[in-house]
């Protein structure tokens, strides 16, 4: 293509070449044609394809046959076992009920003992162990008030 040619568009392209006539056995060359694949549908399958089509069609006959011949299951045996699930349904929804009331009170704390200076008490609602931060000194053993010898647990 030269630089100063303009490219030309497809419709008018089209336009240049003008009407075309068609042959005067154009539209029986057709229609014979038509007739002619309309009864050659049959041969163009294959024998692979024969073959997987009747195999499908047996194995189609072989489930329809055992499916006749075992029923589904009756409507009695349906029904009870409708009926356990909802029994069973029904417990555990109770139980869980009976889980979310004890995890709404509030936790148990439980008395260990003690003596007349001292209880002790356990909390279960606490969630770990946390040392206290103050210091924590021996009760002394003639329990008069005298420090042994000013040892310090930490």
């Amino acid at each position: 293509m030269s630089p100063n040619r303009q490219p030309i568009s497809l419709d008018e392209a089209l336009a240049d070449l003008g009407p075309e006539r068609a042959s005067e056995d154009f539209t029986r060359r057709v229609l014979d044609g038509l007739a002619h694949r309309r009864h050659s549908r049959m041969a163009g399958l294959s024998r692979r394809r024969v073959a997987t089509l009747a195999t499908l069609a047996a194995i189609g006959l072989a489930l329809g046959f055992w499916l006749r011949s075992h029923p589904a299951v009756e409507p009695a045996v349906q029904e009870s076992s409708a009926r356990l699930l909802r029994l069973e349904y029904l417990s555990l929804q109770s139980e869980v009920a009976t889980l979310r009331s004890l995890a709404a009170q509030p936790p148990p704390v439980f008395y260990l003992g003690g003596d007349s200076q001292i209880d002790l008490v356990l909390d279960l609602g606490q969630s770990g162990f946390e040392p206290p931060t103050l210091d924590i000194r021996p009760v002394a053993a003639d329990r008069q008030g005298v420090e042994p010898q000013g040892r310090r647990i930490h």
